[in-house]
């Protein structure tokens, strides 16, 4: 597909199929370009540009991370916390997502730098329109993140 703009990558890490169709959409609707992977070892090899991840015109490094945090077989701040110790992405944009997020957990993703926590709602329809509302939020603050590291080479003030 060709933009006519340089759209955010989303890099969605979701284990729950119907989960990552609302997110999918919610995101392209805000014209973003999403990937999603179902488990960690491929949103690791995503990060890693491994596999059938090493074309990075297809599959370009994620400018925003959106990721579950329980996963079947790691957990979200386990996986989030490689994110982060791995050299390209530690300062990358960062949401999760819970149904069932403890206090401690999300201490925990916020010590990790998660610059959002959202917590999923049971009801399908709440849950399409609290993704929708984030996305149209989350793709231009990013794009304004990257220009403010790319014109002054700090990293900006994200506000949680």
């Amino acid at each position: 597909m060709k933009y006519l703009f340089t759209p955010t990558n989303v890099l969605v890490l979701e284990d729950d199929a119907n989960d990552a169709i609302l997110i999918r959409r919610a995101f392209a609707s805000a014209a973003c370009r999403v990937f999603v992977c179902r488990n960690t070892s491929e949103a690791r090899a995503h990060f890693l540009g491994a596999g059938m991840y090493a074309d990075r015109e297809q599959f370009p490094f994620p400018d925003l991370f959106v990721t579950d945090l329980r996963l079947g077989e790691e957990s979200g701040i386990k996986f989030l916390a490689w994110v982060r110790d791995f050299e390209g992405a530690r300062n990358l944009p960062v949401v999760v997502l819970s149904g069932a997020a403890t206090p401690a957990d999300i201490l925990a993703v916020q010590r990790l730098r998660a610059m959002r926590v959202l917590i999923k709602p049971a009801n399908v329809l709440a849950l399409q329109e609290m993704l929708i509302l984030a996305s149209r939020e989350l793709c231009p603050l990013v794009n304004a993140y990257a220009s403010e590291i790319e014109t002054t080479g700090r990293e900006a003030l994200v506000v949680v």
